[in-house]
């Protein structure tokens, strides 16, 4: 109840404020900042949010920048936003590279996520005890928010160093817990991981080699099966593939679907799936791919797809949702996507829309809506960033609140000293 009396409280003021202060409409729905980084000196309050948000129970949502901080070396920091009758507050929880050689972590990219208990998960892309990255907790107190590095990755150093194998470095995708805490997430440079809790701290285990760079992050099932995608493979998925790990003793992996060519040697349905997977309710499995293939309206590399993977006794379906010409519906969605109750698909693109930015046009990014009406998919393009005060390029998707506003950062953008993004609301 406490929370939502404070999100009917904050859509009203989202609204008011929208109708006083918007001075144009670049889709269907109307965008509000709640707050603009890099309003303090040296941008201690943070810069650029790669990650996305994250709500507790009460309504505040928390998420990452991957500069920034009271830190001179600018590592990054956790924030809170907590919403009240005047607008939304900004608190740094923690503020990386406080310590030498920043062993407690540079550079959150990732999303993060609550256990039961109130404690936040993220990773770092770089920093801890051997330079290459960590998982971390924030744990609430009566003093403020304590920072404990749970696992740096790269244990032998000296080989990360020395050879191109760099399977245990810079995790940017945030992690997945299941039921008996084990967290399960990816390596930049290609591999799926679990942590296991053991006696002093977590022992690591290497459970898949995707075969290329892994910017997404993992999805679990009920049963604790982790589900995946390969952003590209020279070899057997020249255009990617989504995989899923299955707990039958020894990890076993299959792919769910490859993104085939055409007889040109084209990619029809997507190509370079770099969205970290999402289930909904019924189980369905959404992701988006960087580009879409080449055809005869579309000659050229850009745009991107949105996709559904179902489940059914013979194997899993794949759906191609949406095409995005590249243009004014969105190019690039390399977000997570987010689906509400009603099976309606959002999402956000890294360029196109109607907007304009840095003197390009088509090169803001967007928020767009797949509506779900009688079996069939059409997509809309909720909000086109356009200018320096509602930010620009978002990389990390929306989430929504109960009354269906969605919410995201913008990793540029902004009116604060320089533009190093924003956090927004779009309410449809």
């Amino acid at each position: 109840m406490a929370r939502l009396s404070i999100l009917i409280r904050v859509t009203l003021l989202t609204v008011l404020t929208a109708i006083l202060l918007s001075t144009a409409a670049w889709g269907t729905a109307t965008e509000v900042v709640l707050y603009n980084f890099c309003q303090q000196s040296n941008c201690a309050d943070g810069a650029y949010p790669n990650g996305g948000l994250v709500f507790d129970t009460l309504g505040n949502l928390y998420g990452t920048t991957t500069g920034g901080g009271a830190n001179p070396n600018g590592g990054g920091v956790v924030f809170e936003l907590t919403p009240s009758a005047s607008g939304w507050t900004e608190t740094v929880l923690y503020s990386f590279c406080s310590l030498a050689s920043c062993a407690d972590g540079e550079t959150p990219q990732g999303a993060l996520m609550f256990d039961s208990l109130g404690n936040l998960y993220g990773t770092t892309f770089s920093g801890g005890a051997n330079g290459h990255g960590t998982l971390y907790e924030l744990s609430p107190s009566a003093g403020g928010w304590t920072e404990t590095v749970l696992y740096s990755f790269c244990p032998e150093s000296a080989l990360c160093s020395a050879s191109y194998s760099y399977f245990d470095t810079a995790p940017g995708a945030g992690v997945a817990m299941d039921k008996e805490g084990n967290f399960f997430g990816t390596t930049y440079y290609d591999g799926i991981f679990e942590l296991s809790p053991s006696s002093g701290g977590y022992t690591e285990s290497r459970l898949y080699e995707v075969g290329n760079y892994t910017p997404a992050g993992v999805a679990l099932d009920a049963a604790g099966d982790v589900y995946g995608v390969g952003e590209w493979d020279g070899g057997n998925y020249p255009g990617g593939y989504v995989f899923e790990l299955s707990r039958t003793g020894a990890w076993a992996v299959s792919t769910l679907f490859a993104f085939p060519t055409n007889t040109a040697g084209k990619f029809p349905d997507g190509y370079n799936p770099i969205s970290t997977p999402v289930f909904d309710k019924a189980g369905h499995l959404y992701g988006a791919t960087q580009y879409n293939g080449i055809t005869a309206k579309n000659p050229t590399l850009i745009g991107g797809t949105a996709f559904k993977l179902t489940k059914t006794k013979k194997g899993w379906t794949f759906a191609k949702l949406h095409t995005f010409n590249g243009k004014t519906d969105g190019s690039q969605p390399i977000g997570p996507l987010a689906v509400d109750s009603t099976g309606n698909v959002y999402g956000t693109t890294f360029a196109g829309g109607t907007g304009a930015c840095q003197g390009l046009a088509s090169y803001c990014g967007t928020v767009y809506k797949i509506a779900l009406t009688s079996g069939k998919y059409t997509e809309s393009v909720l909000w086109s960033f356009g200018s320096a005060s509602d930010g620009w390029h978002p990389t990390s998707g929306v989430i929504l609140d109960g009354a269906g506003n969605l919410y995201g950062t913008t990793q540029y953008g902004g009116t604060g000293t320089w533009p190093t993004g924003v956090v927004f609301e779009v309410i449809p």
